[in-house]
C-alpha cells in the first residue's frame, strides 16, 4: 500500500481497527502511522475505536439459566422449525434420490453391464433401503415414546 494515499474512513476504517488491536503488518502499520501525523479525521477515529476496544474488553457474556433453555426447548416454533427442516431436508433427498435411481436404472439395463453387477448392485441398494427404514421406523417410535421427557438437568 502506498503512504501517499489519504485516508477515507469509509474505506480505511478496517485498517485503523486492526491498528487499535495490533493485528497490522508492516506495510499497514507505516501507512496507518502516516495518516495518523497528517490527518486529524484518522487520529479521531482511532481514538473512538480505542474507547470502544477498551468499552467491550471488559464486557462478559452471562449465561442463561437452566431454565431458559427449558422453555426455549419448549416452544412450539422451535418444534415447528425442526419439523420444517427435516421435512425439507427428507423432501431433497428424495428428489435427489429418485433422480440417482433413475440414472442408475438406466445404466444398469445397458447390456453391456455383467449380470453379478446388476445384481450387487441390486442387493447394495435393497440393503441401503432396509436401513433407511429402520432408521425412520425407530425414529418415529422414539419421538413417540421418549424415555427422557421427565429428567430435568
Amino acid at each position: 500500500m502506498s503512504a501517499h494515499r489519504s485516508f477515507d474512513p469509509e474505506r480505511d476504517g478496517p485498517l485503523l481497527s486492526g491498528f487499535a488491536d495490533g493485528e497490522l503488518d508492516s506495510a499497514d502499520r507505516l501507512l496507518v502511522e502516516a495518516w495518523l501525523a497528517d490527518d486529524e479525521r484518522a487520529r479521531e477515529e482511532l481514538a473512538r475505536l480505542v474507547r470502544l476496544k477498551a468499552f467491550t474488553d471488559h464486557l462478559a457474556l452471562r449465561q442463561a439459566p437452566s431454565e431458559a433453555w427449558e422453555e426455549f426447548r419448549d416452544r412450539k416454533s422451535y418444534r415447528r422449525e425442526r419439523t420444517l427442516a427435516w421435512l425439507l431436508l427428507t423432501v431433497a433427498a428424495c428428489l435427489f434420490g429418485g433422480y440417482l435411481l433413475i440414472r442408475l436404472a438406466a445404466i444398469l439395463m445397458m447390456a453391456s453391464i455383467p449380470i453379478i453387477m446388476r445384481l450387487g448392485v441390486f442387493v447394495g441398494g435393497a440393503g441401503l433401503l432396509v436401513l433407511l427404514i429402520s432408521v425412520l421406523r425407530e425414529r418415529v417410535f422414539t419421538r413417540k415414546r421418549e424415555r427422557y421427557d421427565d429428567v430435568v438437568r
